[in-house]
């Protein structure tokens, strides 16, 4: 059940870091400044949480064997 967690909040944490960049980039670009970095960031955590995603398939049926023993 540890890994399940450590996956969700991973992914949470990846939706959580998300919404923060796209608040400070429309800061950033109200106040003129780029906005390249956070969109960088962004792709970086959107593929965070994509491989979170892929990894659930393969964690979850090992989690569910050791809760039948």
């Amino acid at each position: 059940m540890k890994s399940l967690q450590g996956l969700l909040g991973d992914h949470q944490d990846s939706v959580m870091t998300r919404a923060a960049l796209r608040d400070l980039a429309g800061q950033a670009h109200t106040a003129g400044e780029s906005t390249f970095t956070y969109g960088v960031l962004y792709g970086h955590e959107e593929r965070r949480a994509e491989l979170v995603e892929l990894d659930l398939p393969v964690t979850w049926p090992v989690i569910k064997g050791d809760l039948a023993v």
